[in-house]
């Protein structure tokens, strides 16, 4: 009698399993034809996905719960840096013009689907050329730049590709507002830079600082000496633990006096592997050894990924130091 009822168990649950089998398969299939209809009646893979927060690549993505997460990518004497805290992200910048696929393929198996903030520190090619790729890959919600003064704006084919793929996907620009902030997750983005205007790409960098818990984080751009002075003169808290330094480390940047104020632990400099324009520069290095900062490297280090939980920071490079 025993056996009897077992059977008859095991048969229903066999039955209950092609049934649920049956029904899954049969939604797969309507919601892959509902894709490809040009007035959809379900919500296509990417939607369910990002309501479930399925990503493509979960072992590669940290336990954003308690973290900040900031990955220095490295494309050579470029920058292109990711953000994020808990399930929100911040691109910055986006590589020279050949790195956009480079940079759209590391942003998808880092699991992202849509970039809450993007912004474009300055308008030049190595650190907007990818970045129309980007905007034609990814949803995303505020675009920020600094705007150029009237007379200055860029005429170059990198900026103008830029500007159309932010039209063709109707994304509007918000113009970097220093004394601005934004929250992302458990983060706060503040808009340190430009104070003042400038007739020249580079000093109208977007400079930027993320605050997590007790750390904070400076990106500079490609701000120089002349940006670096408007800073201080401002009377902005400049302080950070961790800053990406203008400018690739040249010497035209991270003068004495800025380092000084900014006083961080460790720095970051984005240049490539035998860089035509020696980057980085003796100088700026000596600043740094005369002052304790560890610094890192893209052109010895590969990407960078920086952690911290707002108190205890992990840097880990791709390639460590030999």
């Amino acid at each position: 009698m025993a056996g009897k009822r077992r059977k008859r168990k095991n048969k229903r649950a066999f039955w209950g399993f092609v049934v649920i089998s049956s029904l899954i398969l049969s939604f797969a299939v309507l919601v892959t034809i509902s894709e490809r209809m040009a007035d959809p009646f379900l919500p296509s893979w990417d939607e369910l996905f990002q309501t479930l927060h399925v990503v493509e690549s979960p072992e590669s993505v940290p336990a954003l719960d308690t973290e900040l997460r900031i990955d220095v990518i490295d494309v050579g004497n470029a920058d292109s840096i990711l953000i994020r805290s808990q399930d929100k992200s911040l691109l910055i910048d986006a590589g020279e013009n050949e790195d956009g696929e480079k940079v759209v393929d590391y942003l998808r198996q880092q699991g992202i689907r849509r970039l809450d903030y993007v912004i474009a520190t300055h308008a030049d090619s190595d650190h907007i050329g990818g970045m129309d790729e980007v905007v034609e890959a990814f949803d995303m919600g505020t675009f920020m730049m600094a705007f150029m003064p009237e007379g200055h704006t860029p005429t170059t084919k990198t900026y103008e590709n830029l500007l159309t793929a932010l039209t063709d996907k109707d994304i509007q620009v918000t113009e970097a507002v220093p004394n601005s902030s934004y929250m992302l997750g458990e983060a706060r983005l503040d808009i340190l830079g430009p104070v003042e205007d400038a007739n020249e790409t580079k000093n109208q960098s977007v400079v930027c600082k993320v605050n997590f818990g007790g750390r904070k984080f400076m990106i500079m751009g490609d701000a120089e000496k002349e940006e670096e002075d408007s800073l201080m003169e401002s009377g902005v808290d400049l302080s950070a633990d961790f800053i990406k330094l203008g400018h690739h480390g040249g010497r035209s940047s991270s003068q004495e006096d800025f380092l000084d104020q900014v006083s961080p632990q460790y720095a970051m400099i984005t240049c490539g592997a035998d860089n035509s324009y020696g980057h980085p520069h003796e100088e700026t290095l000596k600043r740094l050894e005369r002052r304790n900062i560890s610094y890192y490297r893209s052109d010895l280090n590969g990407t960078m990924i920086i952690t911290c939980d707002g108190k205890d920071m992990t840097i880990t490079p791709e390639k460590p130091a030999a």
